[in-house]
């Protein structure tokens, strides 16, 4: 009898579950029924909104509004972008960016939603004859990554206010309705972390509009790579590679517009220096030490120094390169004073042909230590790779309260294999009264 009664509970129990279960999901779907009813009033309710706007304030339209009914809070967004009649999309390829209608949305979702549709409701709006000044023009602007995806949320501005808005999900910014005339535009992508064709985050240049015409401008933009460069240079004494170091280093790119130059020409010498940040070419860099094109050793692409003067090495997206060394042409200088090696001297070694940003050639400066050997300030080490070119050399110093100096001119430090070997005497034949 027992066994009876807790069978018979344990049926009773089992049925009132699936019972309560069934009553759950009713008022669950009662209630999504209600709210998917609301969400779609709500979106009706935003077309009607947006269709009494400007056609000009609907251009990049993209807001969020919090709406609450009945407890419930329901996010409404609104959209709105001038699309192609040709396409039906907002492309801004070429011949397909002109602004024939504005695609208006509006999208409603609640909390704890169990439905995967949302209140979701799309129409165009025809502008009206005469909205649009015939003779105004618009502008396009397709913005893409080196693999030509479309990037959305690229900044763009232009003439101080005239217009102003983000790429779309087709990496597509339409701007119709403009006065003929040019505008000082900005394209950016530095608030993603994105750089364009010459490492720059953003582009900067005045564009003209055309009365009654469109005119579209492609851009590139993606994720920054970095290539990190170490030195060596040849020691005919220890007939090794030894490291060195380096001021500055160049990065070109077929690419580019031109070169971009990092560190400090002439500056502050260092074991190692990143170029970055570079966009992501599917071609390689050329990497080289020095600061301007006279630095190159293969100007001409015949390989008079080999790949150890200089690096060809692709950038990756958002990554960094494996380290790649460089060696520098060296030169073996040494100071003097008659049989005596010269300690405390200055020595200045300028660039025959290349200038710095103020238009100067760049110098570089040392400091001869007890073996008369120029010494690298920064590291104390006597090594002198420098960057492929032809230089003229001064060493100065104050001996017997007297100014002395003495120069060299044109010598060549373009060889990977051999050292020149140029020795200064401040003990004869030497100027006085300036130093270098």
């Amino acid at each position: 009898m027992l066994i009876e009664v807790l069978v018979s509970a344990m049926v009773l129990v089992i049925a009132s579950a699936g019972v309560i279960t069934l009553l759950q999901t009713s008022v669950r779907s009662q209630s999504e029924g209600r709210h998917s009813s609301e969400a779609y009033a709500l979106a009706q309710e935003d077309q009607a909104r947006l269709a009494s706007m400007r056609l000009a304030a609907l251009n990049h339209l993209d807001e969020i509004r919090t709406v609450a009914i009945g407890g419930t809070e329901f996010k409404v967004r609104s959209t709105g972008v001038f699309v192609n009649d040709a396409t039906s999309t907002p492309s801004c390829g070429e011949g397909t960016s002109s602004a024939d209608y504005v695609q208006i949305t509006s999208t409603v979702t609640w909390p704890r939603m169990t439905s995967p549709e949302k209140a979701k409701i799309e129409s165009v709006l025809s502008p009206s004859n005469g909205s649009l000044d015939p003779n105004n023009g618009t502008v396009a602007f397709s913005v893409r990554n080196q693999q030509q995806v479309a990037i959305p949320n690229v900044s763009i501005s232009g003439g101080s206010g005239a217009f102003s808005g983000l790429t779309d999900a087709a990496g597509c910014g339409v701007f119709p309705d403009l006065p003929a005339g040019d505008y000082s535009t900005t394209v950016s992508g530095a608030s993603l972390g994105l750089v364009n064709k010459d490492g720059l985050a953003s582009v900067q240049e005045t564009l003209s509009v055309t009365g009654g015409d469109v005119k579209t401008f492609n851009y590139e933009f993606d994720y920054p790579g970095v290539i990190p460069v170490d030195f060596k240079y040849w020691d005919p004494a220890k007939a090794e590679l030894l490291s060195s170091t380096a001021d500055s280093i160049v990065a070109n790119n077929t690419g580019m517009k031109q070169a971009r130059v990092f560190g400090a020409p002439g500056g502050t010498r260092s074991p190692a220096i990143k170029a970055e940040p570079l966009f992501p070419f599917s071609s390689a860099y050329t990497i080289y030490a020095g600061s301007c094109a006279s630095n190159h050793p293969d100007p001409k692409g015949e390989n008079p120094g080999g790949a150890a003067a200089m690096a060809n090495v692709v950038a990756p997206a958002g990554g960094e390169a494996a380290a790649v060394t460089l060696q520098l042409p060296a030169l073996e200088l040494v100071v003097k004073r008659g049989s005596e090696l010269l300690k405390g001297a200055k020595v200045t070694i300028t660039d025959r042909v290349c200038k710095d940003a103020g238009n100067n050639l760049v110098k570089r400066t040392y400091t001869s230590n007890e073996k008369g050997l120029p010494s690298n300030s920064s590291t104390g080490l006597a090594e002198l790779g420098l960057p492929w070119g032809s230089y003229d050399l001064c060493a100065s110093a104050f001996i017997s309260s007297e100014n002395r100096r003495k120069k060299v001119s044109n010598v060549s430090v373009q060889s990977l294999t051999s050292t020149p070997l140029v020795t200064i005497d401040l003990g004869s034949g030497y100027e006085g009264n300036k130093l270098c």
